[in-house]
C-alpha cells in the first residue's frame, strides 16, 4: 500500500530527556483501555520548583548535547547578538530585504497568548497612554491600556523581557525609551524597537536582580546584580545610555532593590535586601544605612509600600523554605508574615500598593490577595476557572506581578497587572477581580508542534507549553498581528503531533506522562499510558502507523507498537533491538517513507542513526563518518517527499554538523551544515515547492538551504521574529513551510510569490493531462477604483474551454462533481459564465475582470481593502472527459 502524505512532516522529535530507570521492558502485550477527557484544567505541578520543572531543566539540557567545554548557552548568545546586529543594520529596510526569497505570514494563535513577564506604561500623550507587555520569549509588545492593538517591538531581539522601565523622552513627540533586561543582559531601544542597543558601563555585571526608574526628575535607571565577584548598584542619568557603578558590596548575593514611586521618598529613597541586611539610602544610592533582616536566607525579594508610614515586605530564602516578613519602621524590626499559600519564587512575585501599606498580592501557580498585610490570604480564583472565563480568570502559574500607580493620580490607587503563562491581566480593586488583556492580538504562543491536515490545509492541530493542545483553521491575514483564532481542547504541554494518512481525523500526540489521541472531525480526546515499564524520553516522540489509524509507533529504549482491538488498545515490542543497549539511550526520531512504508528511519540521542526495510521490524546502523557524531542528538528525520534515497537528519550541533544527509536510503551519512550557524536544529523540512531546498527550524531562528549550491542562509530576512523555531512543517498544497515557534506562535513562510499581484494558494494544482499544473497569474492595479485587473491561466490543455470563478471566502473541495481538481473557493462563488474562454494553440487564456460587474448574487463591486480569491475551472481529458482547475490566487484590493 503507498503511503500518501500530502503534506509534509518531518518526524521531529523535538528533543527529549530520560526520565524513569533502565529496567527491560515486558515483551508484553499488555492492554490496557482508554481514559476519556472532558476539558481538564492545567495539570499539576507547574511551579517553579516543582519535580516536573526540575525534570523539562534535565531534558534541556540533554538535548543540548556538546563536548565538554563546549557552552551551549554561550554560543547561543552570540548567534543571537549576530542577528540583532544584522537586523540593526537592516532597520527600515523594506520588506524582503536581508536575502528573504519568499513572504512571511503571521498565523497564531490569534487569541489565546502565552508566557508574559512584565508590563509598564508610557508617558501621557493627548489624554493617552501607550501599555507594554515584556513575554518570555516572544519579545517585547505596545498596545492600548486596555489591551488592543498589539504590536511587536523586537522582532529583531531574541529572548524576552524580565523587566522593563519606560523612560520619557526628551520631547514628547519623541519615541518612549526603552529599558529591558533579558536575564542578566539589558537593551535599550529609542526608536519604538526598530533597533535595540547595549548601553555602556557594563562590563562585569552578572545575574541581574532588578531594573527600576528612580523617579527623581533626570530620570535616573538603576540596575543591582553580581558585578565583578561581589554586588553593585549601578545608575543611568543620561537616558539608559551608560550606566556607572554607584555602591559595590564584596560579598555576593541574590537580594532585590525596591524604590518609592510616590510620595516624600520618592526620586531619593532606595531600600536593598543585600546579604541579609536592609540596606537604605535617601540621597539615591550613593550612601547606605544597614539594618539587620532576619538573617539565615540564601537569597530573598523585596517590596514595599509608600502608604501610611510606609512598609517593607520581604521574602526570605530559608533552608528549603520562603519566608515572609514585615517591617513598618523602615526595616529597623521584622515580623514574621503567615506562611503564603504558594510562592513562585522569583521577582515580583509579591508586591505592595502605594496606596495601602496592608494590601499585598502574590503569585504562584493561583494568584492571592492579602488586605491585612500578610495575616491571611484570599484565593483570586482557581487555575481550572480560567478554561470557563479566560476573560476574567487567571490562567495558571503568575510569573511576576507589578503594582503600578494609577495613571490618573493617587485618588484612583494602584494598578495591578498579573503576567501568566496566558498572557497579562489588569486589576484596578488591588487583584480582587481581573481583566484578561490578552485576548486579541498578544502573539505570543509558545509551540513545540504542529500538524496540518492534508485534505484541508487550512486546519492546523498544535502543542504548546502551558496554552494546550489547540485547534484551528488557519485565516488569510487582512493586516499586521496573528491571523488566526485557535480553541484550546485540553490544556498542559504537548508535542509530537502525527497522523496515519496526514489528515488530522487521527492524531497522536505526547504529553509528559501519556500519549493524547484527538479522533474525528470534533477531535473528540482520550489518552493512553506510556507503555508498562518501558524507558523513555521525558516527553516521548510518537509516530504514527502509516498504514493503520489505530495504531502508533512509541519511541524509548525499545520501539513498542500500541494498537486498538474493539475498545482497547494493546502493545507489544515492534523490534527486539535494544537501542540503548550500554549506552543508556533512548530513541529519539523516527519516520517512514512517503512512498514506501516498508522503509523507515531512526535516531538516537547519541548520534546513531539506523535503517529498516521491514516496516521497523529489524535495523541496520548507518554509517556516520562525521567528526564528533556521538554528540549528535537526533531530533528530526525528513525523509524526501520521493526519492527514497534521501533523508536529512537534524539534531544538535554545538560539537557536530547540525544537520547531515544520506543519498544511500541510510546506509551512510555526510554531515550538511555549510553557512548554518553552531546551533541545535530541531527540525528540517524538504521545500513545499518542489525544489529539494531544505529549511530548518533552530535555537538560531528559521534557516534555508540551497539545493543549487548546499549552503544555508537566514531564512527570517526582516519579516520573521528572531526567536527559537521548535518545528517545521511542508504544505505543498499553499506552497508554505510552516513553522512552530517558542515564543511568538505560528509563522508560514509563501515560498514562491506569484509574478504580478496576489498570492498564490492551493499550489501547486493537481496535473492535468499535459501533465503540468495549470497557474494563474495577475496583472493591473490594486485600487479597484482604476479597474484594471488581468488574469491569465496557462499550462492548460489545447483548445479546451473554461471560464474564471470567483469569491471572498476560501475552501478545499477535493474532485468536486467528477473534477480531477481541487476547488479552493468557499461559498458563495462567483462564474464568469458570459465570458467562456478558449485556451487555443497556446495552452493559455487571459480574462479582463470587470471590478465594478463581480457576478454574486446580487452582481457587487469591489471595494478597497477586499480580498478576493479567483480560480479557472477548464474542460480537460485524463482517461475519460472530465474537467479541472488551476491554483488559486488571493488578491487583496487597496
Amino acid at each position: 500500500m503507498q503511503f500518501k502524505n500530502h503534506h509534509l512532516l518531518p518526524a521531529c522529535a523535538g528533543a527529549l530527556l530520560a526520565l524513569g530507570c533502565l529496567l527491560l521492558p515486558t515483551p508484553g502485550p499488555h492492554t490496557q483501555r482508554p481514559h476519556e477527557l472532558g476539558h481538564p484544567g492545567p495539570v499539576e505541578g507547574e511551579d517553579e520548583g516543582g519535580v516536573k520543572q526540575a525534570e523539562r531543566r534535565r531534558w534541556i539540557e540533554g538535548m543540548h548535547r556538546a563536548a565538554p567545554g563546549v557552552d551551549w548557552r554561550r554560543i547561543e548568545k552570540a548567534n543571537q547578538e549576530a542577528e540583532r546586529l544584522r537586523r540593526n543594520g537592516l532597520a527600515g529596510a523594506p520588506e524582503g530585504a536581508g536575502g528573504l526569497s519568499g513572504a512571511w505570514f503571521e498565523v497564531g494563535s490569534k487569541n489565546i497568548s502565552g508566557h508574559t513577564r512584565c508590563a509598564a506604561y508610557g508617558p501621557e500623550r493627548n489624554g493617552e497612554r501607550l501599555l507594554y507587555v515584556g513575554s518570555a520569549n516572544g519579545g517585547l509588545w505596545r498596545g492600548t491600556m486596555d489591551g488592543t492593538d498589539w504590536t511587536p517591538l523586537s522582532e529583531g531581539l531574541f529572548g524576552g523581557f524580565d523587566d522593563l522601565v519606560v523612560v520619557p523622552p526628551s520631547s514628547l513627540s519623541d519615541a518612549d525609551i526603552l529599558i529591558t533586561r533579558q536575564g542578566s543582559s539589558i537593551y535599550r531601544s529609542d526608536d519604538q524597537g526598530s533597533t535595540w542597543t547595549v548601553p555602556s558601563g557594563l562590563a562585569g555585571i552578572s545575574d541581574l536582580r532588578s531594573l527600576v526608574l528612580l523617579p527623581d526628575g533626570l530620570p535616573t535607571v538603576l540596575i543591582y546584580g553580581q558585578w565583578n565577584g561581589g554586588n553593585a548598584l549601578l545608575a543611568s542619568i543620561d537616558l539608559g545610555q551608560t550606566f556607572s557603578v554607584r555602591k559595590t558590596w564584596p560579598t555576593p548575593w541574590s537580594g532585590e532593590l525596591w524604590v518609592p514611586q510616590v510620595g516624600n521618598g520618592a526620586g531619593t529613597d532606595i531600600f536593598l535586601y543585600h546579604n541579609n541586611k536592609i540596606r537604605v539610602s535617601i540621597d539615591g544610592g550613593f550612601q547606605f544605612t544597614v539594618r539587620d533582616g532576619p538573617g539565615g536566607a540564601s537569597q530573598g525579594h523585596l517590596t514595599g509600600s509608600e502608604a501610611g508610614g510606609g512598609a517593607l515586605y520581604l521574602t526570605s530564602r530559608e533552608g528549603n523554605s520562603w519566608v515572609p516578613y514585615r517591617s513598618l519602621d523602615g526595616g529597623w524590626t521584622f515580623n514574621a508574615m503567615a506562611a503564603p499559600p504558594e510562592y513562585w519564587g522569583s521577582q515580583n512575585s509579591m508586591v505592595g500598593f502605594s496606596s495601602n501599606r496592608d494590601a499585598l498580592v502574590l503569585g504562584g501557580v493561583n494568584g492571592y490577595t492579602s488586605s491585612n498585610g500578610g495575616q491571611t490570604w484570599e484565593q483570586i480564583s482557581s487555575w481550572g476557572e480560567y478554561y470557563g472565563n479566560p476573560a476574567q480568570r487567571l490562567h495558571a502559574d503568575l510569573r511576576a506581578i507589578n503594582v503600578l500607580p494609577h495613571p490618573d493620580g493617587p485618588a484612583f490607587g494602584d494598578v495591578v497587572y498579573f503576567n501568566t503563562d496566558g498572557g497579562t491581566y489588569r486589576s484596578t480593586d488591588e487583584g480582587h477581580t481581573v481583566e484578561n488583556l490578552s485576548l486579541l492580538g498578544l502573539g505570543v504562543g509558545q509551540f513545540y508542534s504542529t500538524l496540518t491536515d492534508s485534505s484541508i490545509p487550512n486546519r492546523i492541530h498544535g502543542g504548546t507549553q502551558d496554552q494546550g493542545y489547540q485547534i484551528g483553521m488557519r485565516t488569510h491575514s487582512t493586516g499586521s498581528g496573528p491571523s488566526t483564532g485557535f480553541s484550546q481542547i485540553i490544556s498542559g504541554d504537548y508535542g509530537h503531533l502525527t497522523s496515519p494518512d496526514g489528515s488530522l481525523d487521527r492524531v497522536y500526540s505526547t504529553y509528559p506522562g501519556f500519549t493524547l489521541i484527538a479522533s474525528g472531525a470534533t477531535s473528540s480526546l482520550s489518552t493512553l499510558d506510556f507503555p508498562q515499564g518501558s524507558s523513555h524520553l521525558w516527553l516521548p516522540p510518537v509516530v504514527a502507523d502509516p498504514d493503520t489509524p489505530n495504531s502508533f509507533f512509541f519511541l524509548g529504549r525499545y520501539l513498542w507498537r500500541q494498537y486498538r482491538t474493539g475498545a482497547s488498545w494493546s502493545e507489544v515490542h515492534h523490534s527486539t533491538r535494544d537501542f540503548g543497549a550500554g549506552s543508556g539511550s533512548y530513541l529519539s526520531a523516527m519516520a517512514f517513507c512517503p512512498t514506501d512504508p516498508d522503509l523507515a528511519w531512526a535516531a538516537n540521542n547519541a548520534g546513531r542513526l539506523w535503517w529498516s526495510t521491514d516496516r521497523g521490524v529489524t535495523w541496520t546502523e548507518g554509517s556516520v563518518g562525521i567528526p564528533g557524531s556521538h554528540y549528535f542528538y537526533g531530533n528530526c528525520i525528513a525523509p524526501h517527499p520521493t526519492d527514497p534515497n534521501r533523508i536529512a537528519a537534524s539534531g544538535t550541533g554545538y560539537s557536530t554538523p547540525g544537520v547531515r544527509i544520506s543519498v544511500d536510503g541510510g546506509q551512510t551519512w555526510q554531515g550538511l551544515a555549510q553557512g548554518l550557524p553552531q546551533t541545535m536544529v530541531y527540525g528540517v523540512a524538504w521545500a513545499a515547492d518542489g525544489s529539494d531546498d531544505l529549511y530548518a527550524a533552530t535555537e538560531a531562528g528559521a534557516w534555508h538551504m540551497d539545493a543549487s549550491t548546499q549552503v544555508w542562509s537566514n531564512a527570517m530576512g526582516t519579516q520573521a521574529p528572531a526567536t527559537t523555531y521548535w518545528s517545521i512543517e511542508s504544505v505543498p498544497a499553499q506552497g508554505i513551510m510552516r513553522f512552530g515557534t517558542y515564543g511568538r506562535g505560528i509563522w508560514d513562510l509563501v515560498l514562491s510569490s506569484t509574478p504580478g499581484l496576489g498570492e498564490r494558494f492551493c499550489a501547486p494544482a493537481g496535473l492535468n493531462s499535459t501533465g503540468t499544473s495549470a497557474t494563474l497569474t495577475a496583472a493591473g492595479s490594486l485600487d479597484p477604483n482604476l479597474n484594471d485587473l488581468s488574469l491569465t491561466a496557462q499550462n492548460l490543455p489545447l483548445n479546451k474551454f473554461g471560464y474564471l470563478l470567483c469569491s471572498r471566502n476560501e475552501d478545499w473541495n477535493v474532485f468536486p462533481g467528477g473534477s480531477n481538481g481541487i476547488l479552493c473557493m468557499g461559498t458563495p462563488i462567483g462564474r464568469f459564465i458570459q465570458n467562456v474562454m478558449h485556451s487555443g494553440i497556446s495552452g493559455t487564456f487571459t480574462h479582463q475582470v470587470d471590478l465594478t460587474q463581480m457576478p454574486m448574487q446580487p452582481v457587487v463591486a469591489v471595494l478597497p481593502g477586499e480580498t478576493w480569491n479567483f480560480q479557472v475551472w477548464y474542460r480537460d481529458l485524463l482517461l475519460l472527459p472530465t474537467s479541472n482547475f488551476t491554483e488559486a490566487l488571493r488578491i487583496t484590493f487597496q
